[in-house]
């Protein structure tokens, strides 16, 4: 991963750098979404026509799905330049939860989120249970105190 490290490197600064311009950084982005779907939709053009037409003929024009993978190419390195490929694909509630080492939230049953919520509702019973507690202990205190 030690390779990765000064790539990822580079691609943090650069999108602090353009978070001083959003305009900038809107259209950027803007541009590596429409390289990117361009290059989606162009290679899902091409591949029927491969897969269908080229009956033994060599007459499909190559020009088409280099144009669709260099789309393509160009577009994902934008959106990793900017940062939007991994939020905007992914989820940033998928992300989120990685970072917080927490479970994805898709693999959560409603069983294990009913536990989670009666355990929090007990743990807060005793925290209620101790202050209250301690607040009865100050009370003696200060009476002592005042008795004196």
């Amino acid at each position: 991963m030690k390779l990765f490290s000064p790539i990822r490197k580079f691609f943090k600064e650069t999108r602090e750098k353009l978070s001083h311009y959003p305009m900038i950084y809107a259209i950027i982005g803007a541009i590596g979404i429409i390289l990117l779907w361009r290059g989606v939709w162009h290679t899902a053009d091409f591949l029927p026509m491969f897969f269908l037409d080229n009956r033994g003929e060599s007459s499909l024009d190559y020009a088409i799905l280099w144009d669709s993978l260099i789309s393509m190419v160009v577009g994902f390195v934008l959106l990793l330049f900017t940062g939007l490929f991994v939020p905007d694909f992914i989820g940033s509630k998928i992300i989120s939860s990685e970072i917080k080492a927490e479970e994805k939230i898709a693999e959560k049953t409603e069983a294990e989120e009913k536990s989670e919520t009666k355990r929090l509702e007990e743990i807060e019973k005793k925290f209620d249970e101790v202050t209250s507690h301690l607040d009865e202990h100050l009370e003696n205190i200060e009476r002592r105190l005042k008795d004196k």
